[in-house]
């Protein structure tokens, strides 16, 4: 417990101490020796000859303990300083003045020559330093002053740019749920329009058309409000859609699926994989009065999951989206942005290819 108590400081004044870059050091010893010119140009001016040596000896110790005070002061306050969030009070600054003549004197003892005997040279190093320290004392208040009036704006601004990066998350999550919302109304309606149809042409498939549909909404509906769902409960969903579906079309809808197993438990917006199967009965199969073919096939291309619906109806596409497919995309930019994608095309006149690419994880 001792020795993981002592290590907790000296782990935090490394990390500390990385922040301080060659020209922070520079500065400083640069400061504590303009500091010990001048204290040693004053003390020339007590003297009625000049003499280069007893300027350069002045100097000199000025330099020492200048530098050992100030150096003292950046390891404390370092160790000390308080989080950009935090004030600093009058007690931490008087610790960090506390701390830092401690340091001072105890390093002192060994770097200056003072006389051998026990006690005096500890009063002499420590009325020496404290006068130095109280001396500069001022320009103490002053770095935290200034430290605190700058990093406290830059605190409160990054605290902003948090704040603002939440909102936009949050925002995009709502619009994210309200696209969702907006598709689930969209195949009900358009599943009831097809149930309208049949009850005067054949009113027994309307009523096996009313059950399925009871069946699936009773399944599918808890899944789309979630914002992932496993790629084989979206299988699973579609299914039960092209299942409602062939009651309508009977043999002239056909599928076939080709999911790779390692693909199924992948993450997929609900309702994605089945927009693009609606839309391929609606603007494909509905058009044409031949058998139709969907295909829906799922694997994985290095890190993304390419899901792929074809319809062999080959329709040519519309000049601009529809609801289901603008929504899609919207849902695809608000969900993975850059990392997401979506197509649509027409191959040789034989199959309209719908593809969307997400991360598999």
């Amino acid at each position: 417990m001792r020795t993981f108590a002592i290590q907790q400081p000296i782990k935090k004044l490394n990390q500390r101490l990385r922040l301080l870059r060659p020209a922070d050091i520079g500065v400083i010893a640069l400061l504590s020796t303009s500091c010990a010119v001048l204290s040693a140009l004053h003390q020339q001016v007590y003297q009625p000859d000049f003499s280069f040596n007893y300027l350069l000896a002045n100097f000199i110790e000025y330099a020492k303990v200048f530098n050992l005070v100030g150096f003292a002061l950046v390891l404390v306050y370092l160790l000390l300083m308080p989080a950009p969030s935090q004030s600093v009070s009058f007690w931490r600054m008087a610790a960090i003045g506390a701390l830092t003549f401690l340091l001072s004197w105890a390093l002192s003892m060994l770097v200056f020559p003072w006389d051998k005997t026990l006690l005096p040279p500890l009063w002499e190093a420590a009325t020496y330093l404290l006068r130095i320290l109280l001396s500069s004392v001022w320009v103490i208040f002053v770095l935290l002053y200034l430290k605190n009036r700058i990093t406290r704006p830059q605190f409160q601004q990054l605290q902003q740019q948090i704040h603002e990066t939440t909102q936009q998350r949050d925002q995009a999550a709502m619009e994210l749920h309200l696209l969702q919302a907006q598709l689930e109304p969209h195949f009900f309606f358009n599943t009831l329009a097809n149930m309208h149809n049949l009850i005067d042409l054949d009113p027994d498939k309307a009523k096996l058309l009313l059950e399925e549909l009871t069946q699936y909404l009773r399944a599918s509906i808890p899944q789309f409000r979630q914002p992932r769902i496993p790629l084989s409960e979206e299988v699973a969903i579609i299914e039960r859609y092209l299942a409602i579906q062939q009651i309508r079309f009977g043999q002239r809808l056909q599928y076939r699926l080709q999911i790779q197993p390692e693909v199924a438990e992948a993450p997929v917006l609900p309702m994605s994989v089945l927009t693009l199967v609606e839309n391929a009965i609606k603007h494909g199969i509905e058009k044409i009065n031949q058998q139709g073919l969907i295909e829906l096939a799922a694997w994985q291309e290095n890190a993304q999951l390419i899901i792929q619906v074809r319809d062999s109806a080959a329709q040519p596409l519309q000049s601009q989206p529809g609801t289901g497919l603008s929504n899609l995309q919207a849902r695809l930019n608000t969900a993975y942005g850059q990392q997401g994608f979506f197509r649509i095309q027409v191959e040789d006149n034989a199959w309209t290819t719908a593809t969307i690419g997400v991360p598999m994880a």
